[in-house]
């Protein structure tokens, strides 16, 4: 798997992009990574402000931005390591400037709080969103009630190669944080959909119980590799029999406690679903965990 050697986190004076800057810093520091921390005052703010605003007293930006930047100095005193940053600020839509930012940095991996003034039941927010659906790196969701080492990471497989990614990059997180790694592939049992046929060989106990031993077979083929690359012993290889691929990662996460749900954004989907899979999408707006959306290689 590929090292991370640039990080950049969005950072709103919310706590959950306090929870965001804090999983940045601490990742940064297990991979060795830069952190650039960005804070983005949002273009139509600004506009309307200026508008309201007679010609002589216009010169607001320049405000904003400084006490934007004063702003930082006593939020950063909260969170261990983040004085050291300097911040970037940026007048902007809010989701473009923290990838204009990335592209800029060429991060490998970007931060941002899952919301910042919703409830946190309610699933992402827009921004974080925006900078999944359209970023070329890795997006970390952080959400704001867990800000130290994850204890238990389920990662969603469906035997694509950019599931074999979100492997590789769950493993990484799961070795480093000592966490309880759970391999998770979510399947709708066959012999569900033909229950009424009876007697049907696809019904019997034998066969139901062959094809979860094939399944399993091919989940543990497929991890094999990367646990054993990275001696990570502390693992499940999960089969989770649920009507929906989305909903059951979700169910999952929820039933095991998970800190972290680790997901692909674009799986064996079809063409309508090019700049983000429709599960990756449901998974990021239901999840009430962090999310680590890998991007395709």
């Amino acid at each position: 798997m590929d090292a991370v050697r640039e990080i950049v986190v969005g950072v709103d004076f919310s706590a959950s992009s306090r929870i965001a800057l804090a999983q940045a810093l601490r990742l940064g520091g297990i991979w060795k990574a830069r952190v650039h921390a960005v804070h983005v005052i949002d273009t139509l703010v600004v506009t309307e402000l200026e508008e309201a605003l007679a010609p002589i007293q216009r010169e607001i930006r320049a405000g904003l931005v400084a006490d934007a930047k004063s702003a930082w100095t006593d939020f950063a005193k909260g969170t261990k390591g983040a004085s050291s940053l300097e911040i970037e600020v940026a007048v902007n839509n809010r989701a473009e400037a923290i990838l204009d930012a990335a592209r800029k940095h060429r991060a490998d991996l970007v931060v941002v709080g899952a919301f910042s003034d919703v409830d946190p039941d309610l699933g992402v927010g827009t921004v974080a969103s925006g900078c999944v659906r359209r970023s070329v790196a890795d997006v970390l969701l952080a959400r704001d009630d867990h800000d130290g080492p994850y204890r238990r990471v389920v990662v969603g497989i469906d035997f694509s190669e950019t599931s074999r990614q979100a492997l590789g990059r769950a493993v990484q997180i799961a070795a480093a944080d000592r966490a309880e790694l759970h391999i998770l592939h979510v399947f709708a049992a066959p012999w569900r959909a033909v229950h009424w046929r009876s007697p049907n060989p696809a019904t019997s106990p034998g066969f139901e119980k062959q094809y979860r031993d094939g399944l399993d077979g091919r989940l543990r083929e497929f991890a094999k590799a990367e646990l054993e690359a990275a001696g990570l012993k502390d693992s499940k290889c999960v089969l989770f029999d649920h009507d929906g691929h989305r909903s059951g990662i979700v169910d999952y996460g929820r039933k095991v406690h998970a800190d972290l749900v680790v997901l692909g954004t674009r799986g064996r989907s079809n063409l309508r679903d090019l700049l983000l899979g429709s599960t990756a999408e449901k998974t990021l707006r239901d999840c009430v965990t962090s999310v680590l959306a890998v991007r395709p290689r």
